[in-house]
């Protein structure tokens, strides 16, 4: 059709659909980021704003920073972060040997990508992201860094400045990325080779820190594949244009509701807690203010003025009488009697709420009894039951989509030699997690419980009848999530086994030596008592 719209005018159409249905989140989130994290900046338009004078009770900020301290610890471990193994497709049709021997090979791929996700950018990133985690949706974007010294850099796109759309199937299929704080002459640096008009490049040059409205987008092509286009708000063409083989940003999203392509965090649900302790520990500073200072009355005699008198220790106020028929001029009304300890108790109960729904497991010291080592154990099995399917999400939102976008940026450096290829039935990408490991706790523990239930019917030396040892042991390394590097190869192994049959050789020749001793030393004396 001739008047069709296709090309920029098309995305700024869908880019404005996203943000007209990010608008209704808006107000979801601000609450949230007023009582939990006041220094944020507030949704939709990326102006900073002053801090939220409403904060008395700091239970819900501190505890959002641990919740997202513990967010990272669980699906960005500090050790190796990632493992690349055979797929399920793969691995039942190849030998152990060879199953062995290609893991090996995957993990070689990923012992040379990992130590980019070492550095302190990734990790900064990382916090950041499970900071709006906390909240609701957060993004991780890797970049293609200037030069090979920098190959790859990692950067949070902030909450407030990401908006999506879902497909039909509920998969996020576009992401934008707006920015309303970037200056001209800062737009230029970030796409030297853009296309610019004129007029922008000459305002560049006159007013190159006037800050301008530049969209960001991401979306995902019928053949699979990933597009990056920058545009401004209103007018010119394509800034740029870039095809990925793999999705660019990761989007992650800790707890999702059916239909909804936006998050919502442990901050969301316990915010109405975290108003309530908020709100009395309002009121109970405002009682203990009023039994510290008191309120008072004074009569309109002329004697008292209050608002020339100044309130403090030491000070005088000039009075003609204090007293008389009608009593003292100035006196206190309040009987300063409020139960401030019912006010601790209730507080103290609504703080550990808090501290439950987001993942604060710290030990706190409220004055009672001390929970046992027990219990605490007790608790973080339970919050990982709890949010297992919270975690799952996690790790496929964020590893599975980083780590093969670092991949291709490496290989467009030549740092590694193919591109990789992820599909779950011939390749899989494991990840070195404590909530991953969680994950893989049933599978570990059924296959131990069967091993102990062989051994106690045919015996512990004909277990190798039933089991096959070498699968047994790599299943149960795949659970445990250890690197398949650590695994022998078959020359080292038989080179393992040669060393282990000569120190036993050599172990029964020295205990037959020792037996021998005697033996030989009374036929060593038996000349010499002949010949006495």
């Amino acid at each position: 059709m001739a008047d069709e719209v296709t090309g920029v005018a098309k995305q700024r159409q869908r880019s404005a659909k996203a943000w007209e249905e990010r608008s209704g989140w808006d107000g979801i989130y601000a609450d949230a980021y007023n009582y939990v994290l006041p220094n944020r900046r507030p949704g939709g338009r990326g102006k900073t704003k002053s801090p939220a004078q409403m904060i008395f009770d700091m239970t819900g900020p501190n505890s959002a920073m641990h919740c997202a301290g513990e967010i990272q610890r669980q699906i960005f471990p500090a050790a190796t972060p990632f493992q690349i193994e055979c797929g399920p497709l793969i691995a039942q049709r190849l030998p152990p040997d060879q199953k062995k021997a290609w893991d090996k090979q995957l993990g070689l791929m990923a012992s040379q990508v990992y130590p980019y996700f070492k550095t302190g950018d990734f990790d900064t990133a990382a916090h950041e992201m499970c900071t709006d985690l906390t909240i609701g949706t957060g993004a991780l974007l890797p970049l293609k860094g200037p030069s090979i010294e920098d190959p790859i850099r990692f950067i949070c796109v902030p909450q407030d400045e990401l908006a999506v759309l879902q497909d039909a199937y509920s998969r996020i299929y576009f992401v934008s990325w707006k920015r309303t704080n970037l200056g001209r002459e800062a737009i230029i640096e970030a796409w030297p080779k853009g296309r610019f008009s004129k007029e922008f490049t000459d305002a560049a040059k006159s007013k190159p820190y006037e800050e301008v409205t530049v969209y960001q987008d991401f979306f995902r092509l019928p053949d699979g594949r990933w597009k990056f286009v920058a545009y401004f708000e209103k007018d010119g063409d394509f800034i740029v244009e870039e095809t990925y083989r793999t999705q660019p940003i990761a989007v992650a999203r800790f707890y999702r509701w059916p239909g909804e392509a936006y998050g919502r965090g442990p901050v969301l649900f316990a915010l109405p807690t975290i108003k309530t302790a908020n709100k009395a520990q309002e009121l109970a500073l405002k009682a203990a203010a009023i039994q510290l200072l008191g309120i008072w009355g004074y009569r309109a005699g002329g004697t008292f003025n209050p608002d020339t008198v100044r309130v403090g220790p030491g000070e005088f106020w000039p009075m003609q009488s204090t007293g008389g028929v009608l009593g003292p001029d100035i006196q206190r009304l309040d009987p300063a009697s409020g139960r401030l300890d019912i006010a601790r108790m209730v507080i103290s109960n609504q703080q550990q709420q808090i501290r439950e729904a987001l993942l604060d497991t710290r030990i706190f010291d409220d004055g009672g009894t001390p929970r046992s080592a027990s219990e605490i154990a007790a608790t973080m099995r339970q919050n990982a039951s709890v949010h297992i399917g919270a975690y799952g999400r996690l790790n496929r939102e964020t590893i599975a989509v980083v780590v093969p976008r670092a991949m291709e940026i490496l290989a467009e450096w030549r740092i590694l030699p193919t591109l990789m290829t992820f599909n779950e039935l011939l390749v899989t990408m494991s990840i070195n997690s404590p909530m991953a490991a969680a994950l893989k706790a049933d599978e570990l523990q059924a296959s131990v419980n069967y091993y102990q239930l062989v051994a106690n019917t045919v015996g512990p030396d004909r277990v190798n009848e039933k089991i096959s040892m070498d699968r047994y042991l790599d299943r149960t390394r795949s659970a445990m999530l250890v690197p398949a590097d650590i695994v022998t190869t078959p020359e080292e192994e038989q080179a393992a086994v040669q060393q282990n049959n000569e120190r036993q050789m050599a172990a029964l020749a020295a205990e037959g030596a020792v037996k021998a001793a005697p033996q030989i030393a009374g036929a060593l004396m038996a000349p010499e008592a002949e010949a006495a």
